[in-house]
């Protein structure tokens, strides 16, 4: 379901550059890490690269309920449905030095950047009342909400320091909330409608 949240955002954003770059042959996002141990940076040259850098369980509204009536009126038991935010670092590739004036292609890529801010900006509750293509990609996707996040320059420099490769313009946003529910069944009974309180005297 994740690689399903993340292929569903990268192609919205695609879709929303070729509108405003008109180019609509030209795929400018590429779901991919950010770089590997030996190559480096794993981004094409002059495209956006949208990566996963960390995963978290959502605790504020986690579901405490374990038990559900089904269609046909028996109580099952479950595990609660896991809450997950997802947390996507777009990030702008555009240092083509090889360039006569290499500053154009860094320009370019913050144009880029700024219209993928300008993307969620203007959308950022995703439905499949809203976009269809939302259920093609997973049924049980029902509803994804993109935020921005704002991490310090220390976080900055941790991250890219960790991931052993220069600096790139990017952008933190997280996605909630994808939902995992396996409906592994504990056990079924029929469900308690009646309660009787018998007194027996002495």
């Amino acid at each position: 379901m994740i690689h399903s949240a993340l292929s569903f955002i990268t192609q919205e954003l695609n879709e929303y550059l070729k509108l405003k770059t008109d180019t609509p042959d030209v795929n400018r996002v590429f779901l991919t890490s950010v770089a590997t141990e030996s190559d480096g940076v794993v981004i094409p040259e002059g495209s956006l690269g949208l990566s996963l850098i960390n995963i978290e369980e959502e605790r504020v509204f986690k579901d405490q309920k374990t038990t559900f009536i089904n269609e046909d009126g028996i109580a099952e038991r479950m595990n609660p449905e896991l809450k997950l935010n997802l947390y996507i670092l777009i990030s702008a590739n555009f240092q083509d030095t090889s360039q006569q004036d290499p500053s154009d292609d860094y320009v370019e890529g913050l144009k880029q950047l700024s219209y993928v801010i300008s993307f969620f900006q203007s959308k950022f509750v995703f439905t499949p009342d809203n976009s269809p293509a939302l259920s093609g990609f997973d049924p049980q996707l029902k509803k994804l909400i993109v935020e921005l996040y704002s991490y310090s320059f220390e976080q900055l420099y941790n991250f890219w320091t960790v991931v052993g490769t220069k600096y790139l313009p990017s952008v933190l946003y997280r996605i909630r909330l994808v939902r995992f529910q396996e409906r592994d069944l504990k056990d079924q009974n029929l469900p308690i409608e009646k309660i009787g309180i018998t007194s027996h005297g002495t």
